[in-house]
Protein backbone atom coordinates (compact mmCIF):
# COMPACT_ATOMS: atom_id res chain seq x y z
CA UNK A 1 0.00 0.00 0.00
CA UNK A 2 0.93 3.21 -0.99
CA UNK A 3 0.45 6.92 0.85
CA UNK A 4 -2.22 8.50 -1.10
CA UNK A 5 -0.10 12.20 -0.59
CA UNK A 6 3.88 11.05 -1.34
CA UNK A 7 3.41 7.64 -2.55
CA UNK A 8 5.88 6.10 -0.10
CA UNK A 9 5.83 2.27 0.29
CA UNK A 10 3.86 1.90 3.70
CA UNK A 11 4.25 -0.85 6.31
CA UNK A 12 1.32 -1.83 8.64
CA UNK A 13 -1.94 -2.27 8.47
CA UNK A 14 -3.72 -2.93 5.38
CA UNK A 15 -6.03 -0.43 5.62
CA UNK A 16 -3.77 2.59 6.11
CA UNK A 17 -3.82 5.55 3.27
CA UNK A 18 -1.08 7.67 4.83
CA UNK A 19 2.74 7.58 6.13
CA UNK A 20 2.01 10.28 8.50
CA UNK A 21 -0.37 12.96 9.66
CA UNK A 22 1.08 15.47 7.76
CA UNK A 23 0.52 13.63 4.47
CA UNK A 24 -2.96 13.09 6.15
CA UNK A 25 -3.40 16.68 6.78
CA UNK A 26 -2.54 17.77 3.38
CA UNK A 27 -4.21 15.25 1.69
CA UNK A 28 -7.77 16.51 3.04
CA UNK A 29 -6.70 20.41 3.07
CA UNK A 30 -6.35 20.07 -0.59
CA UNK A 31 -9.57 17.91 -0.88
CA UNK A 32 -11.31 21.22 0.74
CA UNK A 33 -9.28 23.81 -0.60
CA UNK A 34 -10.92 23.15 -3.68
CA UNK A 35 -14.37 23.41 -2.57
CA UNK A 36 -14.00 26.61 -0.44
CA UNK A 37 -12.46 28.18 -3.51
CA UNK A 38 -15.86 27.43 -5.52
CA UNK A 39 -17.82 28.47 -2.54
CA UNK A 40 -16.12 31.67 -2.58
CA UNK A 41 -16.33 33.05 -5.91
CA UNK A 42 -20.46 31.83 -5.59
CA UNK A 43 -20.47 33.77 -2.23
CA UNK A 44 -18.75 36.81 -4.03
CA UNK A 45 -21.66 36.98 -6.50
CA UNK A 46 -23.78 36.76 -3.71
CA UNK A 47 -22.50 39.87 -1.70
CA UNK A 48 -22.71 41.96 -4.60
CA UNK A 49 -26.29 41.12 -5.95
CA UNK A 50 -26.85 42.16 -2.16
CA UNK A 51 -25.03 45.27 -2.44
CA UNK A 52 -26.70 46.06 -5.48
CA UNK A 53 -30.21 45.71 -4.42
CA UNK A 54 -29.06 47.43 -0.96
CA UNK A 55 -27.77 50.36 -3.05
CA UNK A 56 -31.13 50.33 -5.24
CA UNK A 57 -33.15 50.23 -2.43
CA UNK A 58 -32.57 52.92 -0.18
CA UNK A 59 -34.82 52.84 2.48
CA UNK A 60 -37.72 51.86 0.86
CA UNK A 61 -38.80 48.33 1.82
CA UNK A 62 -40.56 48.11 -1.63
CA UNK A 63 -39.53 49.36 -4.92
CA UNK A 64 -40.22 48.62 -9.01
CA UNK A 65 -37.11 49.31 -11.45
CA UNK A 66 -36.32 47.96 -14.48
CA UNK A 67 -34.31 44.77 -15.24
CA UNK A 68 -31.82 46.44 -17.10
CA UNK A 69 -31.03 48.97 -14.53
CA UNK A 70 -30.10 45.61 -12.73
CA UNK A 71 -28.02 44.62 -15.69
CA UNK A 72 -25.84 47.61 -16.40
CA UNK A 73 -24.91 46.70 -12.14
CA UNK A 74 -23.84 43.49 -12.98
CA UNK A 75 -26.50 41.58 -10.96
CA UNK A 76 -26.15 38.01 -11.59
CA UNK A 77 -29.56 36.35 -11.85
CA UNK A 78 -28.27 32.94 -11.66
CA UNK A 79 -27.89 33.44 -7.86
CA UNK A 80 -29.85 33.43 -4.47
CA UNK A 81 -30.01 32.52 -1.74
CA UNK A 82 -33.33 30.71 -1.75
CA UNK A 83 -36.92 30.67 -3.77
CA UNK A 84 -40.16 31.74 -2.89
CA UNK A 85 -43.49 30.98 -4.03
CA UNK A 86 -46.51 33.35 -2.91
CA UNK A 87 -50.31 32.36 -2.97
CA UNK A 88 -50.59 34.00 -6.16
CA UNK A 89 -48.10 31.70 -7.59
CA UNK A 90 -45.16 34.64 -8.32
CA UNK A 91 -42.08 33.36 -7.94
CA UNK A 92 -39.93 35.35 -5.45
CA UNK A 93 -35.87 34.90 -5.61
CA UNK A 94 -34.26 35.82 -2.54
CA UNK A 95 -30.55 36.93 -2.17
CA UNK A 96 -29.87 37.09 1.73
CA UNK A 97 -32.69 39.99 3.34
CA UNK A 98 -33.81 40.95 0.17
CA UNK A 99 -36.20 39.74 -2.42
CA UNK A 100 -37.32 40.49 -6.01
CA UNK A 101 -39.99 39.25 -8.67
CA UNK A 102 -39.09 39.54 -12.68
CA UNK A 103 -42.51 40.49 -14.45
CA UNK A 104 -43.19 40.24 -18.48
CA UNK A 105 -42.97 43.46 -19.11
CA UNK A 106 -39.44 44.31 -17.95
CA UNK A 107 -39.74 45.34 -14.06
CA UNK A 108 -38.23 44.03 -11.07
CA UNK A 109 -40.18 44.48 -7.53
CA UNK A 110 -37.64 44.71 -5.28
CA UNK A 111 -38.67 44.24 -1.73
CA UNK A 112 -36.69 43.87 1.90
CA UNK A 113 -37.03 41.41 4.40
CA UNK A 114 -38.70 44.06 7.78
CA UNK A 115 -35.84 43.44 10.87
Amino acid sequence: MKCLTCNVQMVGRSDKKFCSMSCKNQYHFERKKETKDEVKIIDSYLHRNREILMVLMGKYGKLMTKKIVLDQANFRWDYCTGLYKNKEGKQFYLVYDFAYCQFTNGEVMLIRKSK
